[in-house]
């Protein structure tokens, strides 16, 4: 039997067969990430390293909100992970990154970040449904409150009442306009505590809307191995990721240094919002609910298949007619593009993966291009049935000869319960888009995807 391979931290950093960090790792952490996944080991801390390899300040401390796991992946490994690049026909490139300094799980480890002095620069991934609001009475007398608009309203009323200066708030969640819509949450929370608050907010504190772009999948037992394989080391919080990665994220004071790491800084992010949602991640949900059709566990074995290839190239087509972005942006090349990053093996997103939480994704992704093709009075087919797929899988709908993943969803129950009722399509669909005739359009689409099945991917066009 082999020695038992030894775990990733500072004192084994030096038998890592990769690079490594050659910075210092003691000083005090100037940004704070909340929401401490995959893809943020993979984005935000890679940009950080190469911040600190130049001698800019840019140590992290993460949080996680609801589960521990990270936290109790990392501590061991002194918060060091690796990032491994993997694209097709090259060998992987391994980095070990050093920039996570401190981790913590729950609200007050949250609280205590957010109000440090040394934080300049928050950044946040807490998906499409971390911007709720709160419920009254949610928290236990004194108890930090659970929501992290109402995190960040209370912990600013802190730091303006220690005469500290507030950071910077950068969303890195997919939502267009990502920035007003985490300020207007901070500031309907602010609201609630103090008005005077909410006026300060609204004066002194920036929200910059942001653009990120690197798909970094779900990490399983296999990859952790084959990291650990190629590393020398053990590690438990190694991430898998493309070459590709982007930030774009509108200019205000306190971010030019990122510029340094590659972040793009604009005046206008909207352009670059809309091609990403319209032009990555709707064509990425496309290929996600037709590989479910079609049986296919992998995005990148879906989108090899010429009949979802051809529904992923009629979206992009159909709002490429529609939509308008600057010619800079090179819209069709950045279509195709993702297309071609779709098809990376090496990723192993699975398409229940990307196709779940639909009710909160699509909205943004689809739902607007289908809206600017009604009004110029053009069709919306491969929309509806894509549409039609996620809720089949969501709200638990037979499909002959088909076994679709039952998708989780936050809108799942209400989902579930309209499918059994009379006229359970109609139903299905009106609970999930509202009355409207896109929604007749996809009831249909429903009907005939009980009837005909698979088939209907290829009939559909």
């Amino acid at each position: 039997m082999g020695e038992r391979r030894q775990r990733l931290n500072a004192r084994t950093l030096a038998n890592a067969q990769a690079r490594v960090p050659d910075y210092d790792r003691a000083g005090a952490p100037t940004i704070v990430h909340i929401g401490l996944g995959a893809f943020a080991r993979a984005h935000v801390a890679v940009y950080a390293d190469e911040l600190l390899r130049q001698g800019t300040p840019a140590l992290i401390r993460g949080v996680s909100l609801r589960s521990r796991r990270v936290q109790h992946q990392l501590e061991p490994q002194d918060g060091l992970f690796t990032v491994a690049v993997r694209e097709p026909g090259a060998a992987p490139r391994l980095q070990v990154v050093g920039a996570l300094v401190s981790t913590g799980s729950g609200p007050a480890a949250a609280m205590a970040a957010l109000t440090a002095p040394s934080t300049q620069l928050v950044t946040l991934t807490i998906t499409e449904n971390g911007y709720g609001r709160s419920a009254d009475g949610e928290q236990a007398a004194g108890a930090p409150p659970t929501s992290v608009p109402a995190l960040i309203a209370l912990a600013l009323d802190q730091r303006r009442q220690a005469g500290l200066a507030a950071p910077v708030f950068a969303s890195l969640d997919n939502l267009l306009d990502n920035g007003a819509v985490l300020r207007a949450r901070v500031l309907d929370e602010a609201e609630r505590l103090d008005d005077a608050l909410a006026e300060w907010i609204a004066r002194d504190v920036r929200f910059p809307s942001s653009v990120v772009d690197r798909m970094v999948p779900a990490v399983t037992e296999t990859v952790v191995e084959e990291i650990a394989e190629e590393l020398g080391l053990t590690d438990e919080a190694a991430v898998t990721t493309e070459q590709h990665r982007s930030w774009i994220v509108r200019a205000v004071d306190g971010l030019d240094h990122l510029a340094d790491a590659g972040v793009e800084l604009v005046d206008d992010v909207a352009p670059f919002e809309r091609r990403k949602l319209w032009l990555l991640n709707g064509p990425h949900s496309a290929v996600a609910y037709g590989g479910m059709l079609a049986g296919h566990a992998t995005i990148a074995r879906a989108v090899t298949d010429p009949v979802i290839a051809r529904l992923a190239r009629d979206i992009v087509e159909d709002t490429l007619e529609v939509a308008r972005f600057p010619a800079a942006l090179r819209p069709a090349t950045f279509a195709d593009d993702a297309l071609r990053r779709f098809a990376n093996p090496a990723l192993g997103h699975t398409c229940a993966q990307v196709g779940a939480d639909g009710s909160a994704k699509l909205p943004q992704r689809l739902l607007p291009v289908v809206a600017a093709r009604q009004a110029a009075s053009l069709g919306t087919l491969g929309f509806a049935l894509v549409t039609a797929i996620w809720l089949a899988g969501a709200g638990g709908v037979d499909v002959p000869r088909v076994r679709l993943p039952a998708l989780t969803d936050p809108l799942a129950p209400q989902l579930r319960a309209a499918a059994v009722r009379p006229d359970g399509l109609r139903e299905l669909s009106r609970v999930a888009l509202g009355a409207s005739v896109f929604a007749e359009e996809v009831a249909r689409m429903l009907d005939r995807l009980t009837k005909e099945g698979l088939p209907l991917l290829e009939a559909a066009r």
